[in-house]
């Protein structure tokens, strides 16, 4: 069974802060960090390494992961290019799907799906993805 399922895009940088990605994209971020502004709990270190702007889907984590990419694609349509100029200077740009299982009734999760135009849009930024699966039992 699906315990939770979320789509966000994440931009990272060395150099920009998540206020200047935000100006240069053009679209405001679900949520932000900037570089080393918190200690880690068990490091004492300072994190996040970079930093960090991400986008949510903002639907509920019960929405398929096709329909909260879907909703992510839509959010950044006509930045792509701006993205791609950001990752050719050095920002990291990552499609993040995730999904946690736990044994038990509920749907069967389909298989990820992205199609050609969202593998062309992630191409024109330069963004990796990364699909995050867990199985809980």
């Amino acid at each position: 069974m699906i315990v939770e399922q979320r789509v966000y895009f994440m931009i990272k940088s060395d150099e920009l802060d998540p206020g200047q990605i935000t100006q240069y994209v053009g679209v405001e971020p679900t949520r932000s960090e900037a570089k080393e502004s918190r200690l880690g709990r068990k490091s004492g270190r300072l994190i996040p390494p970079r930093h960090e702007w991400a986008l949510d889907s903002g639907l509920a984590e019960t929405t398929s992961l096709d329909e909260q990419v879907e909703a992510v694609m839509n959010q950044l349509a006509g930045v792509w290019d701006r993205i791609g100029e950001l990752t050719a200077g050095g920002a990291e740009a990552t499609l993040v799907m995730f999904r946690s299982f736990e044994p038990g009734e509920g749907p069967r999760p389909r298989g990820l799906y992205l199609d050609e135009e969202a593998i062309s849009c992630l191409n024109r930024a330069g963004a990796d993805l990364w699909i995050d699966e867990y199985g809980f039992s």
